[in-house]
């Protein structure tokens, strides 16, 4: 059976085939351009904050608390794919 993951929901949501890559373990070079980009911007934002957090198979980038509210963060890298970070963060709070 197959683990759900957010990471996978994302991308279900950018790219059908990477889902399929990823869920057959083929993954993209670690070291390739856009990867290091994306997690350069990750350990630079919100560095005050509290990041990575891990429920079974969630790895939730932030979780801010203001009062009795609870705010769930995915960071990335562009906010052109709205709908795929909507979903993952959905999922979530499945």
């Amino acid at each position: 059976m197959v683990k759900i993951t957010g990471t996978l929901v994302w991308y279900y949501f950018v790219c059908k085939r990477e889902v399929w890559l990823m869920k057959h373990e083929i993954t993209p070079y670690e070291d390739f351009d856009l990867l290091e980009f994306g997690r350069a911007i990750h350990e630079g934002s919100y560095k005050r904050e509290k990041k990575e957090f891990l429920f079974d198979t969630i790895k939730i980038d932030l979780i801010k608390f203001k009062g009795k509210t609870t705010i769930i963060g995915e960071i990335k890298k562009s906010s052109s794919y709205l709908l795929p970070a909507k979903m993952q963060l959905l999922f979530y709070m499945y």
